[in-house]
């Protein structure tokens, strides 16, 4: 089985402009009783338990551990805000994973920063819930942020619940994922969809397009079926 892991913000989606920040402040208040929000920090890449252990640090808010609240209640924030402005698919992400899910030797999973109530309300903004959904369980497949602080953890128990055999491959648009995967010798695709430049991200793999758009996420699929 190729375990293909997927992250969603500026690989798959792009966020309307300032619903992240407007949100994050929202969840800051309501939880934790302060002024603050996610742009505070350089927050690419990082996982949401991350960002909002170092916001609260950086304001001076001592904290154990996360409450799951933060978490939903950022998640039911962003989802009344994308009714009233979704999110943009980006270029070739429906046929790439479109064909990949139609391939039995394929699994499709995520790889986010995103907490699993956050990142659902993301994918059903664009209408691709539905290729990451355990129909068993009505879960999404994946590892998500709000089970680790460093994106390198998650993509750890990811490799080692997989079974004898698996293959793994990380779609991913920043340099926090083309260093991950470089260090753990695992293939990637990247795409300069993010903040990242395809200069900088060709240092960690020679597989980086500017997008999936045009016959691109054909030619992600080919590099894919080979691994």
């Amino acid at each position: 089985m190729i375990q293909v892991l997927m992250d969603i913000d500026e690989t798959m989606i792009a966020m309307p402009k300032g619903i992240s920040a407007k949100t994050s402040a929202i969840m800051f208040k309501k939880v934790f009783g302060v002024n603050a929000n996610e742009e505070m920090i350089e927050n690419v890449g990082k996982t949401e338990m991350a960002i909002i252990l170092e916001i609260l640090h950086k304001v001076g808010y001592k904290i154990q551990e996360v409450p799951e609240e933060a978490y939903r209640i950022w998640a039911e924030e962003t989802e009344q805000e994308l009714i009233k402005n979704p999110v943009r698919l980006l270029p070739g992400v429906q046929e790439f994973l479109t064909e990949l899910s139609s391939n039995p030797k394929v699994k499709l999973q995520l790889l986010t920063g995103n907490s699993p109530w956050r990142a659902k309300v993301k994918l059903k903004s664009a209408k691709i819930e539905n290729y990451f959904i355990d129909t068993s369980t009505d879960q999404l497949n994946g590892v998500f942020g709000n089970i680790a602080i460093k994106r390198s953890e998650l993509l750890n128990s990811v490799i080692n619940e997989a079974k004898p055999g698996d293959k793994f491959i990380i779609i991913d648009d920043s340099l926090i994922g083309a260093k991950m995967a470089k260090e753990h010798n695992i293939a990637m695709i990247s795409v300069a969809t993010g903040k990242a430049t395809e200069e900088a991200l060709k240092i960690y793999t020679e597989h980086v397009f500017p997008n999936l758009g045009d016959d691109r996420w054909q030619k992600a699929i080919s590099f894919i079926e080979t691994i």
